[in-house]
């Protein structure tokens, strides 16, 4: 039907808390009693040492896929077909960002439920209803699809996200912060009903993020597991609230230029920036998006001086990109067209937003 609008927010279940890994298990029976398990080279070992007996217990067949290649069309691909030789009922999967991505368009491309078990905060991509897609030869930024539905079931563990490495803190913290700036590109009004319920409900959110993180996203990265409601709150920001924003925010007026230098990065410099975290390239592009908003120079300076103490990059070169002429032309090109910059005003501001990151 012409004028159907679709919404995607959050996940079917959300379950979080304290060695509730235990429940993995359990929350498998509940669409099926064989798994297919997709992880990285750390978190798949760590996961299946935590639950691999009482799966055998409970009597769940699994298959256990290490993600060695990077999250590509095709590699889903050849999941899904994988999954369909074995029968698999529910897909499971155990990691980052890229893990999270590749298993939703296999999911889709499977018909089969899916459950994400993020092991940091580092990105929302569990609970989101979208995938970054990359090349398979190069790993270079190819897409962005849409998933058919929402996650079916996210286990957050804080034993084990407390313990991940305080980078990927750093990086998720920078991430979500990033929604803020994005959304408001400079406006100085930002009620409804002068903007969309969508735009006004993704802001509404983004402006408690960027409060929250900005207080509090220091703390947590100094000492995770210190207080319990802190990081159990971040986890909160990071996993689901950050996803619900990105869906209120799909389609909307944004101008994404963070993440439009991440994009461009990976997509023009993929070797050069293997490196870096995603919440690593959009925290430069964060500095980039408060020139190009105007935002107040005591704000720009806070969220300076935050990323410093996180030991974040803020320019090109320390994401591994060498600002010469041709390669920051590269980007400034793809920001334009991939947030389809067109008046003179915007493209002067994106021109001055580059010089602060070179």
């Amino acid at each position: 039907m012409d004028g159907t609008g679709i919404l995607k927010i959050g996940v079917s279940r959300f379950l979080y808390g304290k060695g509730v890994i235990q429940q993995l298990p359990d929350e498998i029976l509940r669409y099926g009693s064989k798994a297919f398990m997709v992880g990285g080279k750390t978190t798949l070992p760590l996961v299946r040492g935590l639950v691999d007996t009482q799966m055998r217990e409970k009597k769940i067949a699994a298959v256990w896929v290490i993600m060695d290649e990077p999250n590509s069309v095709d590699f889903a691909k050849r999941l899904a077909a994988d999954a369909g030789k074995e029968k698999a009922e529910v897909i499971v999967a155990i990691g980052g960002g890229k893990c999270m991505d590749l298993c939703k368009v296999f999911s889709d491309l499977a018909g089969l439920p899916l459950i994400t078990v993020p092991t940091s905060v580092a990105t929302c991509a569990g609970a989101s209803a979208v995938s970054i897609m990359y090349t398979k030869e190069e790993g270079r930024y190819d897409c962005s699809i849409p998933k058919e539905k929402e996650v079916d079931s996210v286990l957050a563990d804080l034993d084990i996200i407390g313990k991940s490495p305080k980078r990927l803190f750093a990086s998720g913290i920078m991430d979500s912060i990033a929604k803020l700036p994005e959304i408001v590109n400079g406006r100085k009004e930002m009620d409804y009903p002068e903007v969309t319920i969508y735009k006004y409900m993704a802001y509404a959110n983004s402006r408690f993020i960027y409060k929250f993180l900005t207080e509090n996203g220091l703390k947590v990265y100094q000492n995770p597991e210190a207080d319990e409601r802190l990081l159990t709150d971040l986890m909160l920001i990071n996993l689901i609230i950050t996803s619900m924003v990105s869906g209120f925010s799909s389609g909307s007026d944004q101008l994404a230029v963070a993440h439009g230098l991440y994009d461009g990065t990976r997509m023009f410099f993929p070797e050069e920036s293997k490196g870096a975290l995603h919440g690593e390239i959009v925290a430069v592009g964060i500095l980039m998006q408060m020139r190009f908003n105007g935002d107040p120079e005591e704000e720009y300076q806070n969220i300076l001086s935050m990323m410093k103490e996180m030991n974040m990059p803020t320019k090109l070169k320390d994401i591994g990109v060498e600002p010469t002429e041709g390669n920051v032309a590269k980007l400034r090109e793809y920001n334009i067209m991939k947030n389809n910059i067109v008046h003179e005003d915007d493209l002067k501001r994106l021109n001055l937003a580059f010089q602060e990151i070179i």
